[in-house]
Parts: structure tokens; sequence; C-alpha cells
């Protein structure tokens, strides 16, 4: 009995499957909207309480002033987009740890389309 139990035990164990799940890669649309794309980064990952909004670390990155803040503290570079402090900060600097997979590609590619306020 003992035997039988032991098999049909194994016999479970060995028997199961399981998938791997790959994470999915993040998607960069063909034409980056700073209203739509870029604001929801900044939403997330950086005007939270204590950090880029109003009362915190500068730049303020809240909707509403978010654009001119960036232009104002020339964080973007639109003839070198790879070299825009915003890009690099967020890449390699002070804020990569806090981005998300995807947010830089998004970012530098709003940038190489001109960086709209759009």
């Amino acid at each position: 009995m003992k035997k039988i139990a032991c098999l049909v035990a194994c016999a479970v164990i060995t028997s199961c499957t399981s998938d791997i799940i790959e994470p999915k890669e993040p998607q960069v649309p063909d034409q980056v909207s700073f209203s739509t794309h870029v604001i929801p980064i900044f939403d997330l990952s950086c005007n939270t309480t204590g950090c880029h909004s109003p009362g915190g670390k500068s730049p303020n990155l809240t909707a509403s002033v978010a654009y001119d803040n960036l232009i104002l503290y020339g964080l973007i570079d639109t003839d070198a987009p790879a070299s825009s402090s915003l890009y690099v900060k967020i890449t390699t600097g002070s804020m990569a740890q806090y981005a998300k997979p995807g947010d830089a590609e998004i970012i530098l590619k709003w940038i190489e389309q001109g960086a709209l306020d759009n």
C-alpha cells in the first residue's frame, strides 16, 4: 500500500507543469503625445508627494506645468535627444531607479519627434 501511495505521489508531482510567463516588452507608439504618453509616466513615477510636485523638488512635473518646467529648466534638447537631461536622468542618472520599462524609450521618442506640447 505504501508503494502505491508513493508511486501516485511521484506521478502527481512529476506531472505538474508550469508555463514561464515572459514579461511583455513595452510598446512605444509611432507617434508619442506629451499628454497621452509622457504625462502618465510623470504621474506614476515622478510627481508624487515630496518629489516633483508642488512644494517638492524642481521641476514640478504635474500635468498643468510639466511642459513649461521642462523647457524652463533646459531638460530637453531636440538637437541631441539622447543628450537631453530628462532622458539622461531616467536612463543612467539619479531618476533611473524610478523609471519603469519603456519609460525612457517613450520619452526619447517624444524628444526625437520635436518634444511638442501635444
